[in-house]
């Protein structure tokens, strides 16, 4: 262990002292609590679920599709290996699983597939599902942005596939052509159409635009709970009580590494290698007796 992080290891009475608030605790922070708050009825919760999203891939319609018009492939047993997308096990095939071992853990392992099996089917919960989104919710959330910021009520526009050629061209070609287009337009005759101002039409709801002007659950405030509040006090007296019982030398030792740079600062005077060795020997002393006082209080 170097030896710089070895004494930061042993100054944790003067971590304390540096960081320990000179007031009282406030009573508004957060809203959450260090206190397990188990008050959940058995009887209320046993009925209860947690749904989550299953995915299974391929879907029906998949196999159904690539059964009515992708190839059949077969090995030379006479085994279909291949429909259209689809592939089969011929009996040799591996895929990853999971099982127990003796202890009780759990371990990855090549699972063989049976003859037939399709391979990389895929059968598992996905993510927690969430409530449904309220239509009249969202469009009075929509209202509210468009009479805010003053525009037209949004449109909610999904995407189109663009279906036309699409043509490779470099940054100096496109260039070119624009430069092109601009020499054979007369501008003058070119006339301009304002539309009115607007809101993102990339999603149903135009707060997921805004998630600065959104209300959530996490940090939202409120007042810190009563026990939180309590046992801050009480360790904060228990320190001060320990600093009471500190010597006056002790006392200046702290205050002075609270903004020192070097150990020359803690006790400055003489040749600088003397200031450093004394610097150092006080505060180490004084971080001791500190913790040696809070100890006896806590006891």
């Amino acid at each position: 262990m170097a030896r710089h992080g070895s004494l930061a290891e042993q100054l944790t009475a003067l971590r304390k002292f540096a960081t320990t608030a000179d007031h009282e605790p406030e009573p508004v922070q957060t809203n959450w609590t260090t206190v397990a708050a188990n008050d959940n009825n058995p009887e209320d919760t046993e009925d209860l679920k947690h749904d989550r999203k299953r995915l299974v891939t391929p879907s029906v319609s998949e196999i159904m599709r690539n059964v009515a018009t992708g190839e059949v492939d077969r090995n030379d047993a006479g085994q279909i290996v291949r429909i259209g997308r689809l592939r089969f096990s011929d009996g040799t095939q591996t895929e990853k699983a999971l099982r127990l071992t003796i202890d009780g853990g759990v371990e990855e392992y090549a699972a063989r597939m049976p003859m037939g099996a399709m391979l990389g089917a895929r059968d598992q919960v996905d993510v927690a599902l969430g409530g449904e989104d309220n239509p009249q919710e969202v469009t009075e959330s929509n209202e509210y942005f468009a009479t805010l910021l003053n525009t037209r009520k949004p449109r909610y526009l999904t995407g189109k596939r663009h279906k036309g050629p699409r043509v490779r061209m470099t940054r100096n070609e496109a260039a070119a052509d624009l430069a092109a287009a601009y020499a054979n337009t007369d501008m003058s005759k070119v006339t301009f159409t304002r539309f009115p101002d607007g809101l993102p039409c990339g999603s149903q709801k135009v707060a997921d635009s805004f998630l600065g002007m959104r209300k959530t659950t996490c940090a939202g405030g409120g007042s810190t709970v009563w026990q939180d509040i309590v046992t801050a006090m009480a360790d904060r007296k228990e320190f001060f009580d320990a600093l009471d019982e500190l010597k006056a030398d002790d006392r200046a030792v702290l205050e002075a590494a609270k903004t020192a740079q070097t150990y020359s600062d803690i006790d400055p005077g003489g040749t600088d290698r003397g200031s450093r060795k004394r610097g150092k020997r006080k505060l180490i002393a004084a971080n001791d007796n500190l913790m040696a006082a809070i100890n006896k209080i806590a006891a």
